[in-house]
């Protein structure tokens, strides 16, 4: 099923198919840029470190924040595609209606839950916000880094739900 991610497969989607998918490929391009700069200031805190005594003050600080908010961005792309890794051994030789309502059930677990963590992370970033809770070293306000992260996990409610819906349709085959 990963391969499926690499090749050139058309998938035909709905109208909200199409802005979920458009959205889940933004937040993984997201992803991906916040590696790479994660990487560039690694990159540079270490050279800086080696070469001149002169490492980036609060590197530490930033990749941490950089490294939580690239993953949970990647979620919703990997639900899109159905990438994230699925444990069927006991499952495989059961009949395809069988295995598409464990898919449909597996999706409505992860739509709760996905809800759960943003509704949760909103209720945090806002009492973070109100307390003034800030890096030690940059003094980076911590709930900055909330604001991607729930949008992130509403997005990756969405996708789950519609991966729901398409398999209790029987659109996706």
């Amino acid at each position: 099923m990963a391969d499926d991610i690499f090749m050139d497969i058309e998938h035909h989607y709905g109208p909200i198919g199409r802005v979920l998918d458009w959205l889940s490929r933004a937040f993984a391009v997201g992803a991906g840029l916040t590696l790479t700069a994660m990487a560039v200031l690694s990159l540079a805190s270490v050279a800086g470190r080696a070469a001149f005594s002169f490492p980036i003050l609060g590197d530490y600080e930033l990749v941490q924040v950089m490294s939580a908010v690239a993953v949970v961005m990647s979620l919703p792309f990997c639900q899109m595609v159905r990438g994230h890794v699925i444990v069927d051994f006991f499952t495989t030789s059961f009949p395809p209606v069988i295995n598409r309502f464990l898919d449909l059930l597996a999706n409505l677990l992860l739509t709760i839950g996905a809800f759960t963590f943003a509704w949760r992370m909103a209720v945090g970033l806002l009492e973070i916000k109100k307390t003034g809770d800030a890096s030690m070293l940059l003094n980076l306000p911590t709930w900055y880094g909330y604001i991607p992260m729930v949008a992130s996990f509403f997005l990756l409610g969405c996708t789950a739900l519609y991966a729901a819906w398409e398999d209790f349709t029987g659109e996706r085959k």
